[in-house]
């Protein structure tokens, strides 16, 4: 009898593919796992800044430890469930000499890629982290095969003893179980999660996320979700015990349950009723008389409308405005309204409680505390909350509010202006901002604060003024939907709800339906950049609001209001033709739609509105652009690495300075206060 010959190279290439499906198609939890991580980590603008702030503070420094640490832990668990999944009790694998290489090495090779995914995202040529990434993968692989020799618990078995037949639940368990490695993954998972939602439950304002940093915590959420991800495969029997099925529709039908996002509502003796908010009417004439000093006066008027863009807004509209109080003596005085979108509405907040809690001479002197407090990491606590608590609200079928990851961004804000200021402003109410012992406080600019109702598709403002529906067409308000004031800090989170990386604020009245019986409306409020990124449009709407009484201010009075539109913005102005995107079309090309359309939409509106205005001539309206130079690496996100956040510093004071022409204008309007105007 011949020997059979050696198979062929197409025949061990068919071997491999099919082997590797067989094992693959148990362990795609881990597959699909690391394909997330490597987007997450490398692909968002977001995720790049914050790997470069790791890279801006050295190897030696604890950030890069923690990355170190947390890519340990993740690779240690990427080994022990793949081989939980592949080792023990799998069903309707066909051995040949293939697959036994596979369930050998694919354990191996799968827990050295975090430490590459890692090196991948860190990748500079002329720097060392990208370099120790690699060792530390290297080292993984040392340590895996070392311990299957050494260690027991890992030995590999000589042969593969694999069931032909399905099993049962209970079966599955007391495999599980009975196995040396399986007893020791289940116990380390379950005692990891554990300690990370108890760590990451702890009060934001400890800032214990925010010694990590978001790379870290992210990977240590990757870890966890790679562990019970393992875990539900292992379990999972598609034919008799579609666990992944079952578990989804547990999720989605407790989900008419357990949504916990009500907004805060503002308690305590000191909370005025939203009744005794001023009309925008009211509130003008009193703000007018606060300024004329006689009959012929010249006063500036400037709406500002801040366009939304994360903590890249936020710090631009901040640096901006605090740059013109320094180049325009008075400038912030005769701001009467802020309109704000996302991270430039949270930087409007900042801003007007800085003016509220430092006199006009000490602010300089504060200003660098307060630069703190807008370049402060709020990715942490947030990151943390979606990940951690949050994980165990998705399983409870009924709403615990503190577990919802919009307050815990919403206590970072407070939190940090606390540290760095010394004040809890942000605490106190929207309209305890504007009191003060003598009456309501006219030296501060009101606050818009743009949001989306996401089941109307309507724009609701969060406000101080109690709005005109005949100007104001088609909006919500926040406070009267709510019926009570809200929290400075939820009122910035109300305009600044960016998807996935915050939820949808529950905002709902009740009312009496004619059988008597109440019923409850309203809705989920969202990012106001899904309506209009800009907040140009509810400037005009102010504006439109506000003229009858400039016109009659002129005619009656004497007193001239010269109205500026001062649009802020920080997306990228330049409208170039892109290159073509085909891979994943399906998926890539609808984002890519929505994003970018969100992003364009600010630019339309700004050259719509820079030439609508020309048709307002009485009064005669100005609108000014102030943009900052667009930078892809600036990211949209809530962290901001200090180099990024110096850039824009710098930005500010090169850029809006009187060189400016159109600045250089408005300070001659603001040199012309107190002049009477000649009448013939």
């Amino acid at each position: 009898m011949q020997p059979s010959s050696p198979p062929s190279f197409s025949e061990h290439l068919r071997n491999y593919t099919i082997a590797f499906y067989q094992t693959q198609r148990n362990a795609f939890v881990i597959i699909i796992t690391l394909l997330l991580s490597l987007y997450i980590l490398t692909v968002p603008d977001q995720a790049a800044d914050m790997i470069h702030a790791v890279i801006d503070d050295g190897v030696f420094h604890r950030l890069f430890q923690y990355i170190l640490l947390s890519t340990l832990v993740w690779s240690w668990f990427v080994y022990g469930c793949t081989r939980m999944i592949l080792h023990i009790s799998p069903v309707g694998l066909r051995i040949n000499n293939e697959c036994d290489v596979l369930l050998r090495w694919l354990p191996k090779v799968g827990g050295i890629i975090p430490a590459l995914i890692l090196a991948y995202a860190f990748w500079t040529p002329d720097q060392w982290q990208p370099y120790l990434l690699i060792l530390e993968s290297g080292l993984m692989l040392v340590q895996f095969s070392w311990v299957e020799q050494n260690v027991s618990v890992f030995a590999l078995p000589d042969r593969w003893h694999f069931s032909d037949r399905y099993t049962n639940f209970k079966q599955d368990i007391r495999e599980l179980w009975r196995h040396p490695l399986g007893r020791l993954v289940i116990r380390t998972g379950v005692v990891l999660t554990l300690f990370l939602i108890a760590f990451f439950s702890l009060p934001v304002q400890w800032e214990l996320a925010q010694r990590l940093r978001p790379t870290a915590i992210i990977i240590f959420g990757i870890t966890m979700y790679t562990f019970w991800g393992s875990v539900m495969v292992y379990f999972n029997d598609y034919r008799y015990r579609p666990l992944v099925l079952i578990t989804l529709g547990y999720l989605i039908l407790i989900s008419a349950f357990n949504d916990n996002t009500a907004v805060r509502q503002a308690t305590g003796i000191g909370v005025s009723p939203i009744s005794q908010r001023p009309t925008v009417d009211a509130h003008f004439a009193r703000w007018v008389d606060a300024r004329r000093q006689e009959d012929g006066d010249t006063i500036p008027l400037v709406l500002v409308a801040a366009e939304g863009g994360g903590i890249r807004a936020l710090n631009w509209t901040a640096e901006t405005l605090i740059r013109l109080d320094s180049i325009i003596p008075g400038f912030s005085r005769h701001v009467y309204a802020l309109s704000g979108v996302s991270g430039g509405g949270v930087g409007t907040v900042f801003y007007t409680a800085f003016l509220r809690d430092f006199a006009e001479a000490d602010r300089a002197r504060s200003f660098e505390q307060f630069r703190k407090v807008i370049r402060d990491d709020y990715l942490s606590g947030v990151s943390s909350a979606l990940l951690f608590p949050e994980s165990v609200q998705r399983l409870v079928p009924f709403p615990i509010p503190a577990l919802e990851r919009a307050k815990w961004l919403e206590d970072s804000w407070a939190g940090s202006y606390y540290t760095n200021l010394k004040l809890s402003t942000l605490d106190s109410s929207l309209t305890q901002l504007y009191q003060t012992r003598s009456g309501y406080n006219y030296n501060l600019p009101s606050l818009l604060l743009n949001g989306t109702l996401a089941e109307s598709g309507q724009k609701i403002i969060t406000s101080n003024l109690k709005l005109d529906a005949r100007y104001f067409k088609n909006v919500v308000s926040t406070l009267d939907v709510l019926g009570t004031d809200v929290p400075l800090k939820t009122a910035a989170s109300l305009c600044s709800r960016f998807p996935i990386v915050t939820n949808g604020g529950l905002i709902q009245k009740d009312t009496m339906l004619i059988n008597g019986r109440n019923q409850q409306y309203g809705g989920h409020v969202v990012d106001g950049g899904y309506f209009d990124n800009s907040g140009v449009e509810t400037c005009i709407q102010l504006l439109n609001n506000l003229i009858p009484s400039i016109r009659r201010l002129d005619t009656a009075d004497r007193v001239t209001i010269i109205p500026y539109v001062l649009f802020i913005q920080n997306s990228n102005p330049i409208g170039n033709l892109p290159h073509k995107r085909s891979i994943l079309q399906e998926i890539q090309i609808p984002l890519l739609a929505f994003l970018n359309s969100w992003d364009n939409g600010s630019v339309t509106r700004d050259n719509m509105f820079n030439s609508f205005m020309d048709r307002f001539t009485n009064p005669k309206t100005n609108y000014l652009a102030l943009r900052l130079a667009y930078n892809e690496k600036y990211p949209l996100g809530w962290f901001m690495s200090d180099s990024v956040a110096r850039s824009i510093g710098q930005q500010a004071k090169d850029s809006i300075s009187l060189k400016n022409k159109e600045l250089l204008r408005l300070k001659r309007a603001f040199g012309r206060l107190g002049v009477k105007r000649v009448v013939n």
